[in-house]
């Protein structure tokens, strides 16, 4: 299976995956097994549909971890989501029913558990037509994701957590409703904040609050408090405000901040870096940005002082900058399909080459040579995603950098091997 760019689909590949509506994505268009035609790619690019996953030789691991069940559940969620939202954002008035979601994230959750090695590929689980939902979705699977890597801090922050320290149930909750508050904004304030991310326009940070009250008494009270505090943030200068032991008003920080919280925190940022706001209103949606860009951004700037350090670190291991299947461009020209990758080198993943026909359905080729771009220095990735990357990628600054297990153990007094098992 190769994950390729739908500008580069070519009439005769078979789908490997299906196919949803890029704006209904409880809608299948095309099954695993249709052969593609060119009427079919060009009424896919006018739907903007991103990218497609085909069946190609030699490549049938892949396959392994994509679980058609989790991406079942995902396309579920995301519908109920979008169905709710869709409902409120008209008036503002709207009463949510709140059992649709729990039976998603719930179904969700047991495809998660028992597809471990599913729960990296799917990076754009479920698309929506109304931004905000679509959001939800991709903050819910994320958060998810990062939870059930992170289940043994999660055990051990327990006094924070109460006694259900390993059911990040709740944690799906907080994450899918998170901004349910901006359903109470004015439009304009909505868009306000879409075009230009301003995180201290007094008007939107009251969604915190507006999504609290809404929530409060509804959901299990980590839930609730994640929707208010998932822009808090590590280093203090997130909000809400509350009252400090000397009545002054400041934003909590650190360990202070509840874990539901700190991971909502990383999953909200990453999907509002991966997917800008349009130019102006009614503008189509911009492309994706690429993976790697994405992570470098949050990992490479000031905007790192934000997350907690080990919630960071293991975004790395849950999305990988260069997902395998995916087509990519080397520096010196090659085209190559990346085939397995290390979180702790994240932009230096094992690649295998392809001829200068590997996307000509008529002359598919099993991929050459692998390359592994951690022991071949001369060689890096210069494009993927259909977009020049090569000034997006990072190097690990220590050889434990990226290293979650052994964070972990520094911070708490746990010794990484037991962390790791």
């Amino acid at each position: 299976m190769l994950r390729v760019e739908l500008a580069d689909a070519r009439p005769g590949m078979e789908l490997a995956v299906p196919v949803t509506h890029p704006t209904n994505p409880e809608t299948v268009l095309l099954r695993s097994g249709f052969t593609l035609d060119a009427k079919t790619i060009s009424r896919l690019l006018e739907l903007r549909a991103k990218s497609i996953w085909i069946a190609y030789p030699g490549m049938d691991f892949v396959g392994n971890q994509l679980c058609p069940k989790i991406l079942e559940a995902g396309q579920r969620l995301s519908g109920a989501i979008g169905k709710a939202f869709g409902e409120i954002l008209p008036d503002g008035k709207a009463e949510m029913d709140y059992s649709p979601f729990r039976r998603a994230i719930s179904e969700l959750m047991e495809r998660l558990m028992a597809s471990p090695k599913a729960r990296t590929l799917i990076v754009d689980l479920a698309s929506s037509q109304i931004p905000l939902s679509r959001s939800a979705g991709h903050g819910c699977f994320l958060s998810l994701v990062l939870g059930l890597k992170l289940e043994t801090y999660l055990m051990l922050t327990r006094s924070r957590l109460g006694v259900l320290s390993r059911d990040v149930s709740n944690l799906g909750m907080g994450a899918l409703l998170r901004d349910v508050g901006v359903t109470q904004l004015e439009p304009d304030q909505r868009w306000r904040w879409r075009a230009a991310s301003d995180s201290v326009d007094p008007a939107w940070r009251e969604h915190v609050t507006l999504g609290y009250d809404m929530v409060r008494g509804d959901l299990e009270p980590s839930a609730a408090a994640a929707v208010l505090n998932h822009h808090q943030r590590f280093d203090g200068s997130g909000f809400p405000d509350r009252l400090n032991l000397q009545g002054r008003a400041q934003a909590i920080s650190g360990t202070d901040i509840h874990i539901f919280a700190r991971l909502i925190a990383v999953a909200d940022v990453f999907d509002r870096l991966r997917h800008p706001a349009p130019v102006e209103p009614g503008a189509p949606e911009p492309e994706p940005v690429p993976i790697v860009r994405v992570l470098k951004q949050m990992l490479r700037t000031d905007m790192a002082a934000w997350f907690d350090p080990i919630v960071l670190r293991a975004l790395v291991h849950v999305v990988p900058a260069f997902p395998p299947g995916s087509v990519v461009t080397l520096s010196d020209g090659q085209r190559a399909v990346v085939v397995s990758w290390d979180p702790l080198d994240p932009c230096r993943p094992v690649v295998a080459a392809l001829d200068r026909f590997a996307l000509d359905p008529a002359r598919f080729e099993e991929p050459g040579e692998q390359i592994d771009l951690s022991k071949s220095r001369a060689l890096h990735i210069a494009e993927a995603e259909g977009q020049f990357v090569a000034g997006d990628l990072f190097e690990p600054e220590t050889p434990d950098e990226f290293d979650v297990h052994k964070a972990q153990s520094a911070m708490i007094a746990i010794p990484a091997e037991e962390l790791a098992g």
